[in-house]
């Protein structure tokens, strides 16, 4: 079981980062049907439309991921979501000031780049937004290293990286590190400031998991900032700030930023058409749950020939949850199968759209869809108990 439950990775997670690949508009409208509220999902599906060149429904679906990123306060992802919109359809003038205006209403976090980004003013959000340039990285992947020259502020969109600090180059040779930060989303790197210093990377970022970045190079910041000085006065105040929180963010936040999902045990029937044959039974985890529905990665000891054969199929699931007092059970419809490679293996992966559930059930999905940050560090705990167990 501890194998299992070790490397079981969040499928939806894997379809956002690329790692898995959908090929058809049903099927990420299946997904998107099951968690309808997940704004990386619409962000994986706008890249996939642009992909197949449907570039009308590309601009929807970012416009909507733009608005859900915006909804949860995620003002880095919400900016990136409405640049790939807008590199397909022009903004009008007005449009592009109203988003401005969406992200000033943005309730203010106490993340230094969120700060930064909120205090330009619209000529200087526009100014800036348009110099990013997009990145992704798969995992184990070095993306700065020790000893070149900082050219580059590089913000992290989504995922997580390590970035080891050494002293000297001697150091570095011996494996003496300096220090070790987690870099997760909604902070950056690069040590760019002030301009007209030429500095040397005295560190390397690594990314743990598939990672998004957005970069601006020196040169660029520099020019902006010289047409617009307020924001040099915003880029000395985001190097100031981050230098203040880095010790108390960086492994906290690590855990979350890694797996927005929770992992879950999880007991299903799948129910055959045929009244005389007996439900199709199997225990697993999903690390993909909302009030709209799960993913699951099926066992590789459950072999089923053709997983879209499971779509429409009526399903019991039974969760067991912390802080629930006892298991949830939810009716639901397979509303998606498929066979993916996942995890350096082909899966039997399904997506299951729950039903009407009871009070009491929902109450605990709910909370445990939706608890606070203590309330999921107190799952967490329990979970890792559990797999040492």
């Amino acid at each position: 079981m501890n194998t299992y439950v070790e490397t079981q990775n969040s499928i939806v997670k894997s379809i956002i980062e690329g790692s898995v690949t959908l090929d058809s508009v049903e099927d990420f409208k299946n997904i998107i049907e099951i968690f309808p509220d997940d704004p990386g999902v619409y962000r994986a599906y706008g890249d996939f439309l642009v992909q197949v060149r449907s570039f009308d429904a590309a601009t929807i679906a970012y416009r909507k991921a733009c608005q859900l990123f915006v909804d949860l306060g995620m003002m880095l992802q919400a900016v990136v979501a409405k640049i790939l919109e807008w590199r397909i359809v022009r903004p009008s003038h007005q449009e592009a000031r109203n988003f401005h205006s969406t992200l000033k209403a943005v309730k203010l976090q106490e993340s230094p780049l969120h700060k930064f980004i909120a205090q330009m003013t619209y000529s200087e959000m526009i100014a800036f937004v348009v110099k990013l340039v997009r990145l992704r990285f798969p995992d184990r992947n070095v993306v700065k290293s020790f000893g070149t020259t900082e050219d580059n502020i590089y913000f992290v969109v989504s995922g997580a990286l390590k970035e080891t600090t050494y002293r000297s180059i001697e150091a570095k040779e011996k494996g003496v590190k300096e220090s070790v930060y987690d870099l997760v989303e909604n902070q950056f790197f690069g040590n760019i400031y002030p301009f007209e210093h030429n500095k040397q990377s005295e560190s390397d970022v690594e990314t743990i998991t598939h990672v998004e970045l957005v970069k601006i190079s020196k040169n660029r910041l520099r020019k902006i900032c010289k047409n617009h000085p307020n924001v040099e006065l915003l880029v000395k105040a985001l190097y100031e700030e981050q230098a203040l929180s880095a010790a108390q963010e960086s492994s906290s936040s690590v855990r979350k930023t890694i797996r927005h999902q929770l992992p879950t045990k999880v007991r299903i029937k799948i129910f055959p058409e045929e009244a005389e044959k007996s439900p199709l039974v199997f225990d697993g985890v999903t690390e993909d749950i909302s009030l709209g529905g799960t993913c699951l990665v099926l066992s590789a000891s459950y072999r089923i020939d053709s997983p879209a054969e499971l779509i429409g199929k009526n399903v019991k699931l039974e969760m067991s949850l912390p802080q629930a007092k006892e298991n949830i059970r939810i009716l639901g419809t397979v509303a998606w199968g498929k066979k993916l490679s996942h995890e350096g293996k082909t899966s039997t992966v399904v997506g299951i759209q729950f039903g009407e559930m009871n009070d009491r059930d929902r109450t605990a999905l709910n909370e445990y869809c939706c608890g606070s940050d203590g309330e999921q560090n107190l799952i967490w705990s329990l979970w890792e108990s559990y797999v040492k167990d």
